[in-house]
């Protein structure tokens, strides 16, 4: 199968899209894909770097997308889909979608293109709109790949194409999160944490939406005795300056024990999830319309055997099972103390879950991701384990009861 994937992020940017085609791009090559990414170079990256990826990565000049990048993408896909009978053509976020769109002609490629979530939203201005419909962006040929039920359900509630078109393709979780780490003594001692308490940990921008205030309000509300045994690890850049500097000096008011500490990289991050007992990431739904479209972190967090406490909004319920791999809370600091209680208090519940999360982290991984979206063939040792696996990611998808149950508002 012969695959050509334009991104508009990619290394050396950090976020979730230049994740996403990375990794997919890398496990449809192990599945025997031939694949070409084409991406940004942000003007500083190494021409030395295409050795690194087990598939042809071809740099244009540019850097995060703005409106008036789109002339140069559209001549650019054009150009692209004429050099190979490409298989598939796979529109790996939104800044592409009409460029691919535009070169249907081109090609007798299938096109594939991918939503995360907010870019939804984000289209359904007028003006928007008119070149979507214009383009005809989601015309014949084209298919839809979303990275949750949430995210397939939210594109389908907005834009009229067949039901058969849209695909929740869940997102995987990299083999990196599974290595080795230090130990968890030698984590604990490097951060001054001892060895009796419960560390909690969270890993995300601090910026308002990924409720960071909310997790406090819920962890400050808990019994003195509780709350004293609990430490807060929060990892992650700065977002917002006024979001940042209202967070600060709610820590610097909480008798809580709270430990920021900004950006690290990720390999003290698989540390520090080695160190800690269960992950928290407790996100709020956003006036502005951005949206949690998976929640990749806590899979990552998972892969390490944690348990998650999170929030039951967007598609975070694919991430985390509620009752399997931990507790979905309603985004009210009454819900998430509760969660906190249980997950805390009862050893054995979180051990439970510990074991859960871990499986549904080796279920959900980026070859599976690939494989369904492109239709490759998995690999026997990804068969292999589907068997042995008791309840599969697809069989929660299609159970009666389909949408995970939330945690309790009582005890």
């Amino acid at each position: 199968m012969n695959i050509l994937m334009l991104t508009s992020e990619f290394a050396p940017a950090t976020g979730g899209i230049g994740t996403y085609a990375r990794e997919i791009a890398t496990a449809a090559a192990g599945l025997g894909a031939k694949i070409t990414v084409v991406a940004p170079d942000y003007s500083e990256v190494s021409q030395t770097e295409s050795g690194s990826f087990p598939f042809h990565l071809q740099r244009f000049h540019g850097g995060l997308h703005s409106a008036r990048d789109l002339p140069a993408k559209i001549f650019l896909a054009r150009d692209r889909v004429r050099l190979e009978d490409y298989d598939i053509v796979h529109a790996a976020d939104w800044p592409f979608f009409i460029p691919v769109a535009l070169s249907r002609r081109r090609t007798k490629a299938r096109l594939l293109m991918t939503v995360h979530g907010t870019e939804i939203n984000e289209t359904q201005t007028r003006l928007k709109r008119l070149a979507i419909h214009a383009t005809d962006v989601f015309g014949p040929r084209t298919e839809i790949a979303a990275n949750s039920r949430y995210t397939r359900d939210l594109f389908h509630s907005r834009f009229s194409i067949e039901p058969k078109r849209i695909h929740a393709i869940p997102l995987g979780v990299s083999d990196f999160w599974f290595g080795p780490r230090a130990s968890r003594d030698e984590t604990r001692k490097a951060y001054g944490i001892a060895r009796d308490k419960i560390v909690m940990v969270t890993v995300a921008r601090l910026t308002r939406r990924k409720g960071h205030h909310m997790t406090l309000a819920a962890l400050s509300s808990l019994p003195e005795k509780l709350r004293h045994s609990i430490v807060w690890l929060v990892v992650g850049p700065n977002g917002e300056a006024d979001y940042v500097g209202e967070f600060r000096d709610m820590v610097e008011t909480s008798d809580c024990n709270i430990h920021l500490l900004g950006s690290l990289p990720n390999e003290a991050i698989r540390d520090i999830y080695g160190a800690s007992d269960f992950f928290c990431l407790t996100g709020v739904p956003d006036p502005a319309g951005r949206v949690e479209g998976f929640g990749l972190v806590y899979l990552e967090a998972a892969a390490a055997g944690l348990p998650s406490v999170g929030t039951a909004i967007g598609g975070v319920p694919d991430a985390v099972l509620a009752d399997e791999t931990g507790f979905l809370a309603e985004p009210f600091p009454d819900a998430i103390a509760r969660a906190l209680v249980e997950m805390a208090e009862d050893n054995d519940t979180r051990c439970i879950l510990a074991s859960g999360a871990s499986a549904h982290a080796r279920s959900l991984s980026w070859e599976r991701c690939a494989s369904e979206t492109y239709g490759l063939p998995p690999s026997k040792e990804n068969t292999v384990f589907k068997t042995m696996t008791e309840k599969p990611f697809e069989s929660q998808m299609h159970r009666k009861d389909s949408m995970p149950r939330k945690v309790s508002m009582g005890r």
